[in-house]
């Protein structure tokens, strides 16, 4: 017991330091503030480092402004629990990772859309009976493919990248002609 009120003497001298009675109760059970709130802390701190809690903030705000943006604002409440993989059999064009589409929706990454087969979806919607968030997955789709189609047209999307989506099938009908018409265009 001696070494456990010594090792409190040594830890009270450190300025800055903190011990678990000094906290004010916020919640029962929960005795400290965030480090954030007490103003002696340094930009780093061995809990908290400032700079990371405010890149991870910009980067979410700006994957939830992309999505509004893009009007695909459920896209956001995907929370990737992979229950909708279960349409691997019944999905009629053979997609196996619709969560990707919808991660792929949310934060408008072309290459993803394109390598997991979004071109290539009808908007069927047995994909959808197996969401738990109850997510609309063909419009969430649908408003994506029509975001490649225009980014196609405005060449944002490169011909290496169309191309090879296109040798492996991963265009379906309704896009076939623009596609192939953009990837002659190219070769001319």
């Amino acid at each position: 017991m001696a070494k456990s009120s010594e090792k409190l003497k040594d830890f009270k001298k450190i300025p800055g330091a903190r011990w678990r009675n000094d906290q004010p109760i916020l919640m029962p059970g929960i005795r400290r503030f965030q480090f954030f709130t007490n103003v002696g802390d340094r930009a780093t701190t061995i809990n908290l480092n400032r700079l990371a809690m405010f890149s991870i903030a910009t980067f979410l705000t700006v994957d939830v402004g992309k999505a509004i943006v893009n009007r695909i604002p459920q896209s956001i409440y995907c929370y990737e629990c992979r229950a909708c993989y279960g349409t691997q059999d019944k999905c009629p064009v053979g997609i196996s990772y619709q969560a990707e589409l919808v991660v792929a929706a949310r934060v408008t990454d072309y290459s993803r859309f394109l390598r997991n087969g979004g071109l290539r979806c009808i908007r069927c919607g047995s994909c959808q009976s197996f969401c738990v968030q109850y997510l609309n997955l063909p419009r969430i789709f649908g408003t994506m493919q029509i975001l490649t189609m225009k980014a196609l047209r405005n060449g944002k999307i490169p011909k290496k990248m169309m191309q090879d989506a296109f040798d492996q099938g991963l265009v379906n009908r309704d896009f076939i002609d623009e596609v192939s018409s953009f990837l002659k265009a190219e070769d001319a």
